[in-house]
C-alpha cells in the first residue's frame, strides 16, 4: 500500500515526506563514526552529511552500543545501521551501500622497522605484537591457531597498543589501518611512519547497511548520491583525510 502511494505521487510529482525520513543508527567507532557533544563526526557520518546536502533527505542520527544498534535497526524499517563489515553471515539481512573502507584486518609496523618482512602469519610469530582485547584482530588470529603468547592483548583500547608500538614495545600492532591513523594523531605522533606489513585478513569491507524493508525510493536515492560521490572522486578524498598525517603532527 505505501509503496503505491509513493509511485502514485512520483507519478504527480510529488513525494511524500514520509519518503525523506530516515533514521540512522551507529556507535562510537571512531574514527569512522563517533560524537562531540552533540556533533557526529568522522569518516561515515562525513559521506552523510554529504549525501543529506545532494539529496534533501532528512536523516535522524542516533549513537547507540552496538546490540542495541542492531536492535533498533531491525525494528525500523526506515533505517540504516553504520559501520558495518559485510560478511556472508549477514548478506541477506540488509541492504548494502558503499564501501567506503575495505576494512582489511592488518599486521602494521613502523616504516623504520625495515627488518621487518612477513609473507605469512607463522613469520609474525617471530616478533611481538599488540592488539586491542576483545578487538577483532586479536579473535581472529586466535581463530587461526595463532602463538598468542607473541600477541599482548592486556590492553582494552587500540590506542595503548598504538603508543606501545611507537615506544618499540610492540614490533608490529593488529587492526585495521584508519583507526590506527586516528589513534596516532591522538596522541601527536607521526601518523605516516604507520605501514602495513601483511595482510591477516582481507576484510569485507565497511558499509552502511539498510533495513530490507526501506522504502525503495528513499534508498535508491542514498545509494545513487553515494555512487555519486564515488565517481566524482569525493569519496576518495574524504577517506585520504583519515589516511593522511595532519601538519601539527611531531616529526
Amino acid at each position: 500500500m505505501r509503496f503505491t502511494a509513493l509511485l502514485l505521487a512520483m507519478s504527480l510529482g510529488t513525494i511524500p515526506a514520509w519518503a525523506n525520513n530516515l533514521a540512522a543508527y551507529t556507535e562510537e567507532f571512531a574514527p569512522y563514526n563517533y560524537t562531540e557533544g552533540q556533533n557526529f563526526k568522522g569518516l561515515a557520518n562525513q559521506i552523510i552529511d554529504r549525501i543529506v546536502e545532494q539529496t534533501g533527505l532528512s536523516i535522524k542520527r542516533e549513537s547507540l552500543p552496538w546490540l542495541r544498534a542492531i536492535q533498533a535497526n531491525q525494528g525500523n524499517p526506515d533505517s540504516l545501521i553504520y559501520t558495518i563489515v559485510r560478511t556472508p553471515q549477514r548478506e541477506t539481512q540488509y541492504l548494502w551501500v558503499g564501501p567506503y573502507d575495505d576494512c582489511d584486518i592488518v599486521f602494521l609496523k613502523l616504516k623504520n622497522r625495515t627488518d621487518i618482512q612477513l609473507n605469512s602469519i607463522k613469520d609474525a610469530e617471530r616478533y611481538y605484537s599488540g592488539a586491542a582485547r576483545g578487538a577483532a584482530a586479536a579473535q581472529i588470529l586466535q581463530g587461526m591457531g595463532y602463538n598468542m603468547s607473541r600477541l599482548d592483548i592486556s590492553s582494552p583500547e587500540e590506542i595503548r597498543t598504538v603508543k606501545m608500538l611507537y615506544a618499540k614495545r610492540f614490533d608490529l600492532s593488529a587492526g585495521m589501518l584508519i583507526p590506527h591513523v586516528y589513534s596516532a594523531r591522538q596522541l601527536k605522533l607521526d601518523a605516516s611512519q604507520l605501514t602495513p606489513a601483511f595482510t591477516i585478513v582481507k576484510g569485507g569491507g565497511c558499509y552502511f547497511g539498510f533495513n530490507p524493508k526501506v522504502n525503495p525510493e528513499t534508498f535508491n536515492r542514498f545509494k545513487e548520491a553515494f555512487q555519486h560521490l564515488k565517481t566524482t572522486g569525493e569519496l576518495d578524498k574524504i577517506r585520504k583525510q583519515y589516511l593522511t598525517p595532519e601538519a601539527s603532527v611531531s616529526r
